[in-house]
């Protein structure tokens, strides 16, 4: 069957695939019409790969490469980098803020990058800075370079800019950049307002972040913010502040809930920062009055940064909770999901059926009859002597293990089992889940297992076996979906 479109060429490198983009229309305020530029499409998750190429194409002789960055430019360079780094023994040094995410820290280690930190209070002049250190480094480092997106020139934007143009047909009244060194929003500015006079430049930085503030006493205060990759505590060279209409200061809060709630409701697997820029989107919509001619107004999103870089803080629901970076429709969702949808009640209330179990002599052979027989996964392995609970069988691994003929059908289920080892040995520990268990605390061990064995607290007795589907059928017959 053919394809309705072409896909891409065959590739001679991962720089080849940065740009076009797609651009989305998101759930919009009746006002204006949001459409979403997914800059998060770019291989390395980021509009920063645009930038990166650059700074490679005009600098990557160099034996060593040094970048001040938040992050997502780090992970460009390096991952577009990493091939000539192999063969050429080049080397990455980021030197990133203390703020910057432990995912993108360890992207950068898997891809060969040495990562130094540096305060996220630190001014630009002080010698902790990341400009300070690599400026410092450079000088020390044979063939070294520093890659500092905020001294770059060149208009690297103007691919993204012309992709905009083309895909609106020039038929939108409001652009939402989020601004770091400002080498993007004044990039894309100076295109686009070349070709479309009445144009608004709308730019969109983090609540304490410094670059729409024309007060240079700001930037000698400890301003610190959650949102990556936005916002500055100067004003970068590469910032022209004509090209910039309009300023949006966003909340940690707003943006983290603005970008869960995309992903929640848009399928978009966004960032914080490209939250912070729907959230002043959807700012300024809200303050627009009600248009009387028949034009709709447009707003372009420029969606910069990717989910995948922030597992442990965007997307993990307790962090977004103790952290406040959750607004009350968010937590309410949350907290809903995570326990209250429960009502406080307990594995007990799931009203398992007796467990039952085999001891270690049993065989492989009458085990697997047993499972097949009951339609089970899995079977308690329980001593003869004390009853004690040792360990489990699965339908699974045993089917393999005959499958490829590692066992034979009267070999002890002692000597194929999963064997649960004492709390506290080298193995890894044994969780206890009792009837009085709360199902919260239950739903949570799912998320890593795939079933539970009840015992008492002191694991003496094996009460039953308990599922995610037994959560399920007991959310469904109280109706706490």
């Amino acid at each position: 069957m053919p394809l309705e479109r072409q896909p891409p060429p065959i590739a001679n490198e991962i720089a080849d695939g940065i740009g076009l983009t797609p651009m989305v229309r998101l759930a919009h305020p009746n006002k204006v019409q949001l459409l979403g530029k997914l800059e998060l499409a770019n291989p390395t998750g980021s509009v920063k790969d645009r930038i990166a190429k650059h700074l490679l194409e005009a600098y990557g002789d160099k034996q060593t490469l040094i970048i001040p960055t938040s992050g997502n430019l780090g992970l460009a360079i390096a991952s577009l980098a990493a091939k000539k780094r192999k063969q050429q023994h080049k080397r990455v040094l980021t030197i990133v803020p203390e703020r910057t995410s432990n995912d993108r820290i360890q992207m950068l280690k898997a891809l060969g990058a040495e990562i130094i930190r540096s305060p996220n209070e630190a001014r630009p002049d002080a010698p902790e800075s990341p400009y300070a250190l690599a400026a410092k480094l450079a000088e020390q480092l044979p063939n070294a370079i520093v890659l500092d997106e905020t001294k770059v020139t060149k208009n690297c934007y103007e691919d993204l800019a012309e992709e905009i143009l083309q895909q609106t047909k020039l038929e939108f009244d409001f652009l939402f950049v989020g601004a770091e060194s400002g080498a993007t929003v004044s990039g894309l500015a100076k295109v686009l307002k070349a070709k479309m006079p009445n144009i608004k430049i709308m730019g969109v930085e983090p609540a304490n972040s410094v670059l729409a503030s024309t007060d240079n006493k700001h930037q000698h205060h400890f301003l610190d913010w959650r949102i990556e990759d936005i916002g500055n505590n100067f004003v970068p060279q590469s910032l022209d502040r004509g090209a910039v209409d309009t300023w949006f200061k966003v909340s940690d809060r707003d943006a983290f809930s603005a970008a869960r709630r995309l992903i929640r409701n848009e399928g978009i697997m966004c960032g914080p920062s490209s939250g912070a820029v729907v959230a002043a989107a959807i700012q300024h919509a809200n303050t627009m009055e009600q248009n009387p001619t028949t034009h709709e107004y447009r707003s372009v999103v420029i969606l910069n940064d990717s989910a995948k870089n922030y597992t442990s803080t965007l997307l993990n629901d307790e962090w977004l909770l103790e952290n406040n970076l959750a607004d009350d429709i968010i937590a309410q969702e949350l907290e809903f999901l995570s326990t209250d949808r429960y009502r406080a009640a307990s594995v007990e209330d799931l009203q398992l059926p007796a467990a039952v179990t085999i001891p270690p002599t049993a065989t492989a052979s009458y085990a697997l009859d047993v499972m097949l027989e009951r339609e089970f996964s899995q079977l308690p392995v329980i001593r003869t002597d004390n009853k004690k609970l040792v360990g489990y069988v699965s339908l699974a691994s045993l089917q393999e293990c005959f499958e490829h003929g590692t066992i034979q059908p009267n070999t002890a289920v002692e000597l194929c089992m999963f064997s649960f080892k004492k709390k506290g040995s080298s193995t890894s520990k044994y969780q206890i889940i009792t009837p009085d268990t709360s199902l919260a605390d239950l739903a949570k061990f799912f998320d890593k297992n795939s079933f539970a064995v009840v015992t008492d607290i002191n694991r003496k007795w094996c009460l039953g076996v308990a599922t995610k589907y037994d959560l399920i059928s007991f959310l469904n017959r109280r109706q706490f979906m």
